[in-house]
């Protein structure tokens, strides 16, 4: 496997972490506080509304939006007078029960969060179902020893009445972490059983780890060689928990103390903002268009100018190149759903070739995906879980001028570029050079409300006023001697 390096950086607004694997960023998480109910909250909640016809719920947690609760096929909700006949083994649930329940996809605009009554606790090296009596190991795991140890470890910590799927990353890890790993979590569910009993819904019972500590926890291993963090709170979270739970990864986390922002001084913003853009250039000259639907994703590969070159060669590589970008591109901006790819028209030979590319790119994806289908015209479909928000709802907003036809940068995208505009122009200049940047009236109270630039190396050489005649989101950087 290639070597790897993760850098996370906090904006206050926002936060990003980014994996850059030979001079790319192969994965992206972006991060908003308050921007919604976090993946695997664990809540006691209180039934709102039953839909019977749907066999679901609404059930209020406390949060802006209720969660939207899919019961089980085998179980039928009576709630009315007029539903008289009740099927084996059924309950009876109405408006104003409590029930215990956990957000297992994100909520989308208009959309409810989705929960689910069957709990997930996970943790490095296993994960914990309280609900279930399943008991499964990773398949990565080949070696039958290796597996038969691991199996007895969490048999006799856990027993037969808990379930439970050991992770990729127990593989040939000591007792003693194992065991170190399984008792906080016991712990963690029995504290949320007592709680339970204790509050009354709707209650937050359990939140899930900070988004980098969760990206540590389920994406880092033993290929990453370095951790770069740009805020020393997050960096002593990280070194804490390394030190407690992943021993091979200490010694490798730095807090980065540079004054010149951490994506920028790594040259990362451009890919960055490329992740958000409607076109993608490919090495050899190709591109591909991402439209972005409500359900369905489109992509279209299509060649660039290729004068005297061979016609099928050409649309070989280009597809090839696609190939490799396309899964980087829909993990990066965690695209989700249905997803058609339409590859340039090619020979049947090529396109089995492009689609074994492919298929082993998007394996390296830790979402869960299946594919549709394939055509003899070279379009492929797929769906791919939805197992967070997408950077389509963490940076992208509608625009108001076309009611909702297409997007533009919300507030926090805007502030990143204008920073980094901020060190390609002072950077280059001498220290008599100033910037006057002019501001929408959002804009500018955003920045002083968050006071985004109080501690910015460039802050005494740049003046902030704001035009009232900007539409949102609009600026205007000058340079004065």
């Amino acid at each position: 496997m290639d070597k790897y390096r993760v850098l996370i950086n906090n904006e206050k607004v926002i936060l990003r972490i980014v994996f850059e694997k030979n001079g790319k960023i192969d994965n992206f998480f972006v991060y908003k506080p308050d921007f919604g109910p976090q993946i695997g909250n664990i809540y006691k909640g209180k039934i709102e509304k039953v839909l019977p016809g749907l066999n679901s719920a609404f059930i209020n947690i406390g949060e802006m939006k209720s969660g939207f609760l899919q019961f089980d096929t085998k179980d039928f909700y009576v709630l009315y007078d007029e539903f008289e006949e009740l099927p084996f083994e059924s309950r009876i649930l109405s408006p104003e029960n409590e029930i215990l329940v956990q957000i297992c996809k994100p909520g989308e605009r208009e959309k409810s969060p989705k929960v689910s009554e069957n709990i997930v606790l996970p943790g490095r090296y296993f994960v914990f179902l309280p609900n279930l009596k399943i008991q499964k190991i990773s398949r990565k795991i080949e070696d039958r020893k290796e597996r038969n140890r691991l199996f007895k470890i969490f048999r006799n910590a856990i027993g037969g009445k808990y379930g439970f799927i050991i992770r990729t990353a127990s593989k040939w890890k000591s007792e003693d972490i194992i065991y170190k790993e399984i008792r906080q979590i016991l712990n963690i569910w029995k504290k949320i059983k007592r709680d339970y009993k204790k509050h009354k819904a709707p209650y937050l019972l359990w939140k899930e780890l900070p988004v980098y500590l969760r990206i540590i926890r389920d994406y880092v291993d033993e290929n990453c060689v370095r951790v770069e963090v740009d805020d020393e709170f997050i960096f002593s979270q990280v070194e804490k928990y390394i030190n407690f739970l992943i021993p091979e990864l200490k010694g490798k986390i730095f807090l980065y103390k540079n004054k010149v922002p951490i994506f920028i001084y790594y040259d990362l913003e451009n890919e960055i903002e490329n992740f958000i853009s409607k076109k993608v250039f490919l090495p050899s000259g190709g591109h591909l268009i991402i439209e972005k639907g409500e359900t369905l994703t489109s992509i279209d590969v299509n060649t660039g100018r290729a004068e005297d070159e061979n016609v099928e060669e050409t649309v070989l590589r280009t597809n090839l190149e696609a190939a490799d970008e396309i899964p980087r591109q829909i993990r990066c901006r965690n695209i989700s759903g249905i997803i058609i790819i339409d590859f340039i028209n090619m020979k049947k030979e090529d396109k089995k070739q492009v689609f074994k590319k492919f298929i082993t790119n998007l394996s390296f994806d830790k979402a869960k995906f299946n594919i549709l289908f394939t055509s003899n015209l070279g379009i492929l479909g797929l769906t791919r879980e939805k197992n967070d928000y997408s950077i389509y709802d963490l940076l992208l907003e509608d625009c108001e001028l076309c009611n909702g036809i297409g997007l533009r940068k919300n507030i926090e995208s805007v502030f990143l570029e204008i920073k980094k505009r901020i060190f390609e122009i002072l950077n280059l200049k001498s220290y008599n050079y100033k910037l006057e940047i002019e501001l929408s009236r959002d804009l500018y109270e955003f920045i002083f409300k968050n006071q985004l630039f109080k501690n910015l190396v460039f802050s005494d050489r740049i003046e902030l006023k704001v035009n009232l005649n900007f539409k949102k989101g609009e600026f205007k950087i000058e340079e004065k001697l």
